[in-house]
């Protein structure tokens, strides 16, 4: 079984006893950047709180009918409330049919549990629709939001929520448990580099065959970026890839470029790239154009979600990297 991250444990604890006094607020607005792992914590409390065999703080035994149907998605006093797709917003009859579950469940459970993936997704008619039930909650009801951008939440929804925030792990706390969670912890730090720093993202590199195969694909073809001569080369690789995944790890490789030709260290995103390589692709560059590259991903990132033709899309990107 997965052990609990060690930054995690201490905010379960704290909410789960707070949770067995009755003390816990309608609202629970859960901060934290993105893989520091909200919906781990998320799920841990909820779960914590409905087990059939635990009543203290300690985590839930998951073998029960509460925690099996929980992890099936099918207990009774739960609801999860996402977008219909990635990247889409949720929109306001899916609060009013999320809410009003809150109000008609009934199995004689003492917690009733809402939680909204990722929160930053409610447009303005959707948030409006949450307020009452923020306000006015129904006895038991918790309502979770996930968020890593709390600020685009508006102020009405932040000021009626608890907000428990999540700090980022140190490096060491990451690398102990990521250690723990491999048969292969001499994989650690490249599983993290590979991550961007998103701890869980980096234990699906580690145990997931899928996510290893995708990162080792982006890895190539960042490789194939920064041997490619011409636009058309450097297009036709592009056009591999998964944007969403890719153009993040794009940014970090202009980084790492730009960090070795200013000071001559590399980062331990471009250890996972031939030295020479990455310095030549630095150095032919410069450090200005670099620069510039790296606001352009920027804008990159912004357009992942949008419905652009993925061939003019590649061939714009490419002639931004071109050689000066």
């Amino acid at each position: 079984m997965s052990t609990q991250p060690p930054w995690l444990d201490p905010i379960r604890q704290r909410l789960v006893r707070r949770g067995r006094d009755g003390r816990l607020p309608s609202g629970i607005l859960v901060n934290g950047s993105p893989g520091v792992g909200k919906a781990l914590l998320t799920t841990s409390v909820v779960q914590s709180l409905l087990c059939q065999r635990v009543d203290g703080d300690e985590p839930a035994c998951g073998e029960c009918n509460a925690c099996r149907s929980l992890e099936g998605g099918v207990h009774p006093e739960v609801r999860l409330l996402e977008p219909a797709e990635p990247g889409k917003d949720i929109l306001v009859d899916a609060v009013r049919d999320a809410t009003e579950f809150l109000t008609l469940s009934g199995s004689g459970g003492a917690l009733r549990a809402l939680i909204i993936r990722p929160a930053d997704a409610l447009n303005v008619n959707a948030a409006n629709a949450l307020l009452k039930t923020l306000e006015e909650p129904p006895a038991g009801a918790v309502v979770f939001l996930e968020s890593a951008r709390p600020a685009s939440l508006p102020a009405t929804i932040r000021s009626r929520c608890q907000q428990t925030d999540i700090a980022s792990p140190t490096l060491g706390e990451v690398h102990e448990w990521l250690a723990s969670e491999s048969d292969q912890p001499e994989r650690v730090a490249e599983a993290y580099a590979a991550s961007l720093g998103r701890p869980l993202l980096a234990r699906e590199i580690l145990t997931d065959a899928a996510a290893l195969e995708a990162w080792e694909a982006d890895r190539q073809i960042l490789t194939a970026v920064l041997n490619a001569t011409d636009l058309h080369s450097t297009a036709a690789v592009l056009q591999r890839s998964v944007p969403e995944r890719l153009i993040p790890r794009l940014q970090a490789l202009l980084l790492s470029a730009q960090r070795l030709l200013l000071v001559g260290q590399l980062d331990a995103f471009g250890e996972q790239f031939p030295r020479d390589q990455l310095l030549n692709f630095a150095r032919t560059r410069g450090a200005r154009r670099l620069a510039w590259l790296v606001q352009q991903s920027l804008e990159w990132q912004r357009q992942n979600g949008a419905n652009l033709n993925p061939a003019l899309r590649s061939e714009a990107i490419a002639l931004a990297l071109g050689r000066r």
